[in-house]
């Protein structure tokens, strides 16, 4: 569904875009340029084709006339791009129209009217949490001499609040990946904890931020949660947010209300 409503988004701004040229275009000049090459330079004129009393072709010098000639030439690109965007949206409709959810509730929809009894085993099978936990790739060489502290589990961490929420999660057995990568090529950031929550084995992401006092720090996390949200990671459905405070100290209740509110 997420990708459906990516397309109609994208088609959304294109019809925008076609509005605002064809608004545009009203505008403009009639007629078209038309560029002759004469032996020392280029001339320019302006055509206008056979139309109505109009019986043949017509041809106004406007080499002298920068406006006009400017002009037209911006006529030519709107026209091209025109054309373009419709195709782009015929494009898009047809994508659209053809396009089919694969989550897992979406395929296996007639499945699980006659077997209701095995609607756990569409998201993780006979994989364990401890199995799912283990089996990714942690992310590479990205500030590996940040991960200075590591878990109870002997995982290498970035920050001692970090550890604490992993302590947290480890105390009530609650799976999770630590910076393993998104499944999403449209997403190159990784989330500081990937978590299967027991009771469902929906996926939620943890995001921890640790330097709120740094601007760059925090225009970087929000170009990460504009990647998160355009592929459907939002913190009203699957995503937690955390911080540090000025002083770099964590809150323990707030940890502890977002484990209990969201993942037990």
């Amino acid at each position: 569904m997420i990708h459906r409503k990516e397309l109609e988004r994208i088609r959304s701004i294109m019809i925008e875009s076609k509005n605002d040229i064809e608004s545009e275009l009203r505008n403009m000049p009639e007629g078209e340029l038309y560029c002759m090459r004469k032996p020392d330079r280029w001339v320019y004129y302006q055509r206008f084709p056979k139309k109505g009393n109009r019986k043949k072709e017509k041809r106004v010098g406007i080499t002298k006339d920068n406006e006009k000639v400017f002009s037209l030439v911006r006529k030519e690109y709107l026209t091209k791009a025109i054309a373009i965007i419709e195709k782009d949206i015929r494009t898009i409709d047809m994508a659209i129209k053809h396009y089919a959810n694969y989550d897992e509730e979406s395929v296996m929809a007639k499945f699980l009217e006659k077997h209701p009894e095995l609607r756990e085993g569409i998201y993780h099978g006979k994989q364990s949490d401890e199995e799912w936990a283990d089996s990714y790739d942690q992310q590479q060489n990205f500030y590996d001499e940040s991960r200075k502290h590591t878990s109870a589990m002997g995982v290498k961490m970035r920050s001692k609040n970090e550890i604490y929420i992993s302590s947290r999660l480890d105390h009530y057995s609650i799976p999770y990946r630590y910076e393993a990568s998104i499944a999403h090529p449209d997403v190159a950031r990784v989330p500081d904890f990937t978590i299967r929550r027991p009771r469902d084995g929906k996926i939620i992401y943890w995001e921890h931020l640790g330097i709120t006092d740094s601007e760059d720090y925090l225009l970087g996390n929000g170009i990460k949660f504009r990647e998160y949200r355009d592929v459907g990671i939002v913190p009203w459905d699957n995503l937690i947010v955390t911080y540090d405070d000025a002083s770099g100290n964590i809150d323990a209740k707030i940890i502890e209300a977002m484990i209990q509110g969201w993942l037990l």
